[in-house]
């Protein structure tokens, strides 16, 4: 396993970067040292070391699951060999699983995918776990049958092994989540966006909404620096070097220089390089790479939907609204009982959305705003349709609306509790759990390829809501919405409802 020697920053910002990102990402002269002349930079981890963090705390998580695994079996299990009497005996009999799981885990490139990844995450990584713990479990079957005919040892029992395979994919999840906590809590990624335009913006916005991620700054690909910027892809070594930039997102633009690509592959050996493809919008994580003849050709996924899929979605919605509004239903009467003592007027706030087929619908809410002043005018939409890059809260005037904002309401609003009374129109069938955000008659005015989604009922939650909700532009919404239509899977739906507890706890484009 062959691992670069890149750098991850640990700790804060030097004061010097730190005024440096407080300057619209202007770089002071004083930074501008020659090369062996500057000071040494703040405490780092490299990528091989990040690695071998990574592989440690799999192989203690596997190892904690084995006994685990045993333990519930034995509970579980009416056949003498899985007993608790036997736990000590299967545990050195199966004592090869750890260091097997590790090792599929390994061979299958996780610990060289998992330090270029721009957001790490525990869902998605259940799949290659799950490949990496089912490998392990052949694998110690094989040399356990090989030491068996060899030196006689008692074989792994395969029942053992299959179900350490659930509570190790679990175990192993848990745990990396807690090291990329703590890790996250001394480290931080610092970002250099290369571009111009929307597609850097939208960019910036997310690295700036990670806290995994520091941005500092923005370079151009051109002869001139343009304002506010820290200078030109021509000086990304020294960029790099001076702001101790782990990674450059490069946006596709309109021009391509030649010296760009030589000054990239330079850039390969210091820190870790990200483009966004021309023809982002049709790209989505359906989509897959390909070659011909050595030329990399990215395959954009065809919109498919079918009965079969539409069907699975509708009972998966019934069966999670169902829960929800039974085990959530004292929450429900508490929050009631808040909003009326809050402020007077009704419990719930209703308002017409357009949803599936462009069939209106009534979405029902907790109100979270004084009587009177929930109406939104329809010449914001207008000017939203005249200026697609503006962001949602503006147009909204989403800022102006905190005098309106009850106490409890805000509460609301930033939590997301506001949004649970939508599970009722999710059980009668005019919303889904996942879909694109639905909104009123005025807003929803979109033509061409953007109505695909209205091919799908609207959801509580989706890609929009995940991606930084109104801080993003009309166009963004759009983009997301068409993608997550076209892309359509229950994996992908379940991942945005993995990543939505997470929004709503940061606040992310709440107001």
């Amino acid at each position: 396993m062959s691992l670069s020697d890149r750098k991850v920053h640990i700790g804060g910002a030097t004061a010097a970067n730190a005024g440096l990102e407080q300057s619209n990402f202007a770089v002071p002269s004083s930074l501008r040292e020659p090369k062996g002349s500057r000071k040494a930079g703040p405490r780092q981890i490299t990528d091989r070391e990040f690695a071998l963090v990574q592989v440690c705390c799999d192989f203690v998580c596997a190892c904690i699951a084995l006994p685990l695994s045993l333990v519930a079996l034995s509970y579980l299990s009416t056949v003498s060999v899985n007993s608790f009497s036997r736990l000590s005996p299967n545990i050195v009999v199966d004592s090869i699983f750890p260091l097997a799981v590790v090792f599929s885990l390994a061979l299958g490139g996780t610990y060289r995918v998992t330090h270029r990844r721009l957001q790490p995450n525990a869902f998605l990584e259940v799949r290659e776990l799950c490949f990496g713990a089912g490998c392990g479990v052949v694998l110690t079957i094989a040399i356990g049958a090989f030491l068996h005919g060899t030196l006689g040892a008692a074989e792994p029992y395969p029942t053992q092994l299959v179900f350490a395979v659930f509570v190790s994919v679990a175990v192993i999840t848990l745990g990396r989540v807690i090291v990329r906590y703590l890790l996250h809590t001394l480290t931080t990624t610092r970002v250099l966006v290369v571009g111009a335009g929307p597609q850097a913006e939208r960019i910036m916005l997310s690295v700036r909404q990670d806290p995994g991620m520091t941005l500092v700054g923005r370079a151009v690909d051109g002869e001139f620096a343009e304002p506010g910027t820290v200078g030109r892809v021509a000086d990304l070594p020294s960029l790099c070097e001076q702001l101790h930039v782990h990674r450059v997102l490069v946006a596709s633009g309109d021009q391509f220089h030649n010296e760009s690509l030589d000054v990239y592959r330079r850039l390969l050996d210091s820190v870790h390089i990200a483009i966004v493809p021309r023809y982002y919008e049709l790209v989505s994580w359906r989509s897959r790479l390909m070659d011909l003849s050595g030329m990399p050709l990215l395959e954009i996924a065809r919109p498919h939907l079918s009965v079969i899929d539409k069907t699975v979605k509708r009972a998966f919605d019934i069966c999670i609204s169902s829960l929800v509004l039974f085990f959530l239903s004292p929450l429900l009467l508490v929050v009631a009982i808040g909003v009326k003592l809050s402020s007077p007027g009704p419990v719930f706030f209703r308002q017409v959305r357009l949803g599936r087929n462009q069939v209106p619908f009534t979405v029902t809410k907790f109100r979270s705003m004084t009587v009177g002043t929930e109406c939104i005018e329809r010449d914001e939409f207008e000017h939203a349709e005249a200026d697609p890059n503006t962001p949602l809260r503006d147009v909204r005037k989403k800022l102006d609306e905190s005098a309106r904002i009850t106490k409890f309401g805000a509460f609301l609003r930033k939590t997301g509790i506001d949004e649970i009374p939508q599970f009722i129109n999710v059980f009668r069938g005019d919303m889904s759990v996942v879909g694109p955000r639905p909104f009123i008659p005025a807003e929803s005015r979109v033509g061409g390829w953007a109505t695909r989604r209205f091919d799908v009922r609207p959801g509580i939650t989706g890609l929009w809501q995940v991606s930084g909700r109104n801080d993003l532009s009309r166009s963004d919404l759009m983009q997301l919405d068409y993608l997550y239509v076209a892309s359509w899977s229950m994996w992908w739906d379940l991942r945005i409802m993995w990543e939505t507890p997470k929004t709503m706890a940061r606040g992310t484009g709440a107001y």
